[in-house]
């Protein structure tokens, strides 16, 4: 009786042992704006397989996360694709006193659809009537609200006007608007350099004017202030930086190097900085 005691004591022993090690697995929380989902799902798998912590994402428009963050006090890192949206962050309050890194540029483009049955050709094609265009929602959006600049500066009142009337939706992320095109709800969006290698199949991209780019995205990682798993966090951002995420980057044709961004483009741009997007984009 005593024997048997003994083991069912043991039995117990190991399954709170193994409890207490599954539990006290490290656990962390990205917020990751939707521009960069793509690689940040393989970058996130291979940091849990070096790492055996266990890693969760939100994707959506800068300023959603930024809002969830705020109102949640919830996280560890946060990923965005502009200086400004990490200023802006940092203004709140919401990071820690952590170096932030880059990691990424994109440039703004448009995209439409593979084979361009529209025959869409730059930025004036987009005021054609019966169009049907899309940008991302430019109050809480980095694409949205580059989109909406350098329409303001490259269009004059009267094409503007026309432009948004073929506007038909604004999508709430990046990741909203990409589809919006890939399933051909719209003709054509003002996205990324890159989303035609992200969807081959799917999407062609169009080069802006020089004129026309008023400045690029720079990815940007940093350390949410209320972190509980700041070790963690920076062994995170550390390796958003490193040669292998890089080719992760360089897989879907990010660039690199702000200097990578300039030779695409032709001409030195603004890297981030975006200023917030005119009234009359919010007007009915």
């Amino acid at each position: 009786m005593k024997l048997k005691f003994f083991v069912i004591g043991i039995v117990i022993l190991i399954i709170f042992s193994f409890s207490v090690k599954v539990d006290a697995k490290e656990k962390l929380m990205v917020f990751c704006g939707a521009a960069f989902k793509q690689p940040m799902e393989e970058i996130i798998q291979l940091f849990t397989v070096k790492t055996k912590a266990e890693v969760v994402a939100t994707y959506g428009g800068v300023g959603t996360l930024l809002s969830q963050i705020t109102l949640t006090k919830l996280g560890d890192v946060l990923v965005v694709p502009s200086s400004y949206i990490m200023d802006k962050a940092k203004s709140k309050g919401l990071l820690a006193p952590v170096p932030v890194e880059s990691f990424a540029y994109v440039v703004p483009a448009i995209n439409v659809q593979k084979g361009n049955p529209r025959g869409i050709t730059n930025l004036k094609d987009l005021t054609r009537p019966s169009l049907r265009i899309a940008i991302a929602n430019p109050e809480i959006v980095f694409a949205g609200m580059v989109a909406a600049e350098l329409i303001d500066k490259s269009l004059t009142p009267d094409e503007k006007r026309m432009f948004r009337k073929n506007l038909i939706t604004y999508p709430e992320d990046f990741s909203k608007l990409a589809t919006a095109l890939v399933l051909k709800n719209v003709d054509a969006i003002v996205g990324l350099h890159n989303l035609s290698q992200l969807y081959p199949d799917k999407v062609d991209t169009i080069k802006l004017r020089i004129n026309e780019i008023q400045r690029i995205g720079n990815g940007q990682v940093g350390i949410l202030s209320h972190s509980k798993a700041i070790p963690l966090a920076e062994k995170f951002r550390n390796f958003m930086t490193s040669r292998e995420s890089n080719a992760i980057f360089a897989k879907y044709h990010y660039f690199a190097t702000s200097q990578d961004a300039f030779a695409w483009i032709g001409a030195k741009k603004a890297i981030g900085g975006e200023s917030p997007a005119s009234a009359d984009w919010f007007e009915d």
